[in-house]
């Protein structure tokens, strides 16, 4: 049986959003839920003991591609052992790692669940996620070596996930013919969210109530989530940052970045950008 469920994207495209609404309808009939205590795709990141332990050696000193590998078989094993789906969050592409496998195992994947944004909306908010400016932030979403927990920062807790640039983590899934895929973006997430969650509800083969989506949407709207951090913190939001939910906007680059910036980013991702519409 298959029982993984990815829920896939560039960092700051809204992930995290997409997992409350989730825990929402699947666990809480669309009620409120508390942002610290989001069920659904708990598990994020393979934290260095659990795959030391499944290597049984220890994993220090592996390069980026020999981690990547490991990793294929990691979650090949642990969807194997799996006995009821599982939803994994992932900020990883998918990476080829020999030439007949890539790095997520379409033997035990159920759905894969991508969500992209327009990287021009990114910016800002990854800017503020690694606290560097503007232009740094341009740089990473164009840098293919772009690494979570990288080996640059010295051997940690988690394991590397190696993110990659916006246009080959979007398109290392979107071309992943082997697996079964909905494909949604954020900006219809925002303005049609009913429809693009029923989506997701028919992808994973679960009944679609819209009264119940529609609860799960108001309850979970971005002022409420800001307001659910000022009060009571996020255990996910990284240390260095002042707050993990922002503005949820979108269009919100025209005010944000200047032309120079703008022109940049549609010349380094000009062909996945028109191939989305952005």
């Amino acid at each position: 049986m298959k029982h993984l469920i990815w829920i896939c994207s560039y960092p700051k495209s809204g992930n995290t959003w997409l997992r409350i609404l989730l825990d929402s309808i699947l666990l809480h009939n669309g009620n409120s839920i508390d942002i610290n205590h989001i069920k659904t795709a708990s598990r994020r990141i393979i934290k260095r003991h659990s795959f030391d332990e499944f290597l049984e050696f220890e994993s220090d000193e592996l390069t980026p591609s020999e981690i990547l590998a490991y990793k294929q078989k990691y979650y090949l094993d642990y969807g194997l052992k799996a006995t009821q789906d599982i939803f994994v969050k992932t900020h990883e592409a998918n990476w080829r790692v020999n030439e007949r496998e890539n790095l997520i195992p379409e033997e035990v994947t159920k759905l894969g669940i991508y969500i992209v944004r327009n990287p021009l909306d990114i910016v800002s908010s990854l800017a503020g996620y690694h606290t560097v400016t503007i232009d740094e932030a341009i740089q990473i979403l164009g840098n293919r070596d772009y690494t979570l927990f990288g080996l640059d920062r010295g051997i940690g807790r988690n394991v590397p996930v190696k993110v990659g640039d916006w246009s080959f983590n979007v398109s290392s899934w979107l071309n992943s013919k082997q697996l079964p895929l909905v494909f949604i973006k954020y900006e219809d997430l925002l303005y049609e969210p009913v429809e693009a969650l029923s989506k997701i509800m028919k992808g994973l083969k679960q009944p679609i109530d819209q009264r119940l989506i529609k609860n799960a949407v108001e309850n979970h709207r971005f002022d409420r989530l800001v307001h659910q951090e000022t009060n009571h913190g996020f255990i996910e939001r990284p240390k260095k940052t002042d707050a993990f939910f922002r503005k949820g906007k979108s269009g919100s680059w025209k005010e944000e970045l200047s032309t120079k910036q703008i022109d940049q980013v549609r010349k380094t991702h000009h062909e996945v950008m028109t191939q989305l519409g952005y």
